[in-house]
């Protein structure tokens, strides 16, 4: 049976959706190797607080194209949004990315991602904090 979906009428719920449908298009956009392509979605100023890149949200794209360039290339990358949340201006997203499905132990990263949205709907702030993806993982309840 298929559920009919009925639009709120709530102006915060529908800001808040709104927001979550932006960051799950940055991510596509990533995914697909086109992370600039999602530049629009951001501020023209936006400021970024990745500890390891200077400069603004082009840099890190750029950095993230470099390093996808330089990773042994697996023939099923798997990538996930585990979680969304939305909470006033931020969106805050738990995401996982493994550079082989089939093989976990290949490695990838977990990640929670902070997204802080200005009144026209553009992302004017990000935070990204990475875990990295190991073989042997002490707490056996994982990550998940």
């Amino acid at each position: 049976m298929k559920r009919k979906v009925i639009p709120s009428r709530n102006k915060k719920e529908t800001t808040k959706s709104t927001r979550k449908r932006i960051v799950r298009n940055v991510f596509r956009f990533i995914m697909e190797g086109r992370p600039k392509d999602s530049l629009y979605l951001f501020a023209r100023n936006c400021k970024q607080h990745n500890p390891y890149i200077k400069g603004n949200m082009e840099a890190l794209f750029d950095s993230m194209v470099a390093v996808q360039q330089q990773v042994p290339k697996f023939s099923d990358p798997y990538f996930a949004i585990k979680k969304i949340l939305g909470e006033g201006d931020t969106v805050a997203v738990h995401t996982e990315l493994l550079n082989s499905k089939s093989a976990p132990s290949e490695g990838g990263l977990r990640q929670v991602h902070l997204f802080r949205f200005g009144k026209d709907n553009k992302i004017v702030e990000y935070w990204d904090i990475t875990q990295m993806v190991q073989l042997e993982m002490p707490n056996p309840a994982n990550a998940f």
